[in-house]
């Protein structure tokens, strides 16, 4: 349930724009993953600055690996950035990648020049870490992709059409035509299953209640106070929707129990329903449920 959560919180700082599709071109075809995001536009909103300000969304005191990649390359996450996108995807060997791809208002030419690099199709490959697998390739003059070797050469073959991108699976192009235009942070994910995940090294969520999911979507549009958040999933069968149903709305119910009068007043706003394999979250997210969620306040 945590996890939900948080992608709500994340998908509820969204503004009207959607620069981050113009990065889709860049994501493999055999992706079970992908999350964009517009940076540009979460600048003046108070939630996602709130957040920021908390370290929240990246800080540099994280490990994360992509955090790493960002120390390494001097990227200022608070204004560096301005459109993201990362896809989980299966290579045709069937072996698990991930890509990073990041629009920049800076260019990076200087900082990647002092690496060193090889040439793949005539590009330069930039290792960027002399110790780990940390690669970054341009693939225009504000756009870089950040991965291991074999991922960044993914990137590239995709910048250069030798290999299909996201928009010829079906399944995924289903739910990405699904977005609203005006959705700026967005996700779609067809989940493998936990062999699959396993024998291939996929970096998978192991959410129980995810993993329920055949596949699913979100994505956030708000308003100058709150953040209208959308997820809709269709779960394996109809009982595994009913028993994530039922799950989500009792934890919901304990968080109100918890919540003081005015918290339990904006809980009363999520909705939770399915119908058959089809579940469909909503919720009316604020700055206040952001700063409950991660004081502890609802008691998960």
């Amino acid at each position: 349930m945590r996890k939900l959560l948080i992608l709500f919180l994340l998908v509820a700082t969204t503004k009207l724009y959607a620069g981050s599709r113009e990065l889709i071109q860049y994501v493999p075809e055999l992706s079970f993953s992908v999350i964009g995001a517009d940076f540009d536009a979460l600048r003046d909103n108070a939630v996602f600055l709130s957040m920021q300000s908390k370290g929240q969304i990246w800080s540099y005191e994280d490990d994360s690996d992509i955090v790493q990649y960002f120390r390494l390359l001097n990227i200022d996450v608070k204004k560096d950035i301005t459109t993201f996108i990362v896809a989980k995807y299966l290579n045709s060997y069937g072996s698990a990648g991930k890509i990073h791809v990041l629009q920049l208002n800076r260019d990076l030419t200087g900082s990647l020049n002092a690496k060193s690099s090889t040439k793949y199709l005539g590009v330069p490959l930039f290792r960027i870490d002399p110790e780990q697998d940390r690669h970054a390739v341009m693939l225009n003059a504000k756009t870089v992709a950040l991965g291991k070797l074999n991922e960044v050469k993914t990137a590239l073959d995709l910048s250069l059409r030798k290999l299909a991108n996201m928009t010829q699976n079906i399944q995924l192009r289903a739910m990405f035509e699904k977005l609203p235009a005006h959705a700026s942070v967005w996700g779609i994910a067809a989940p493998l299953s936990r062999r699959k995940a396993a024998s291939s090294n996929a970096e998978q969520s192991t959410n129980a209640m995810l993993q329920a999911f055949q596949n699913y979507y979100f994505y956030g549009i708000p308003t100058k106070t709150h953040a209208n958040s959308h997820f809709y999933g269709i779960a394996k069968d109809d009982n595994e929707a009913a028993v994530v149903t039922a799950f989500m709305i009792g934890t919901l119910t304990v968080a109100k129990f918890r919540a003081d009068d005015q918290l339990a007043d904006m809980l009363d706003r999520v909705d939770i329903e399915h119908q058959g394999r089809n579940v469909h979250i909503s919720a009316v997210v604020t700055k206040e449920m952001v700063d409950a969620f991660y004081n502890g306040d609802f008691g998960f």
